[in-house]
């Protein structure tokens, strides 16, 4: 089993993780993933060996639509997702606006989005077939995501890492995290 299958091995294992995946399932088709700390939370846990996961402070589900790109949209969703699990606190991005926010030239898919992620270990999303399957993906390899680890991403600047370090606290969370600048 590769590391991006135990991934998916985990998440459908997770009741509260896999429940998600249901309900964004129906609110698009294709180009969409729960990612960031939906994803890197259980794994760092399982890696740390958690008995319990860690909370989440929000769900992240980004989805790539370039002809749809208002900020409204977004927030229609995410309205519709937080009446259906109230305690959520869902986050909806269009990874199509944002390249606009960032000053990036138009970006591809989501995949090629996350590649813009501040952390190696973020930039991981994980999405449900029609076919019931699912499916976990990065735009950096398996071996690089799926660790104990918080690594720079080249495309970060060193302050916006450290920051984010700063403020995030994971060292806390997870005491055996390794920080890669």
């Amino acid at each position: 089993m590769d590391t991006f299958e135990l991934v998916e091995k985990w998440i459908a294992e997770d009741k509260f993780r896999f429940k998600c995946l249901m309900i964004a399932r129906e609110y698009f088709e294709q180009d969409w993933f729960l990612a960031a700390g939906f994803v890197r939370n259980i794994v760092w846990d399982k890696l740390q060996g958690h008995k319990e996961m860690t909370a989440l402070n929000d769900i992240d589900l980004i989805y790539f639509n370039p002809s749809c790109i208002s900020k409204e949209q977004d927030q229609i969703v995410e309205e519709a997702l937080n009446a259906e699990m109230p305690k959520c606190n869902w986050s909806v991005k269009n990874q199509a606006r944002m390249a606009l926010n960032h000053g990036h030239d138009p970006y591809l898919d989501c995949i090629e989005a996350m590649s813009y992620w501040p952390e190696v270990q973020t930039a991981i999303g994980v999405t449900l077939l029609k076919e019931g399957g699912i499916r976990v993906r990065s735009p950096f390899s398996a071996h690089d995501v799926v660790r104990l680890a918080a690594t720079r991403n080249l495309k970060c600047t060193s302050n916006a890492f450290n920051s984010r370090l700063a403020k995030k606290g994971w060292e806390k969370l997870w005491p055996e995290l390794a920080i890669e600048t």
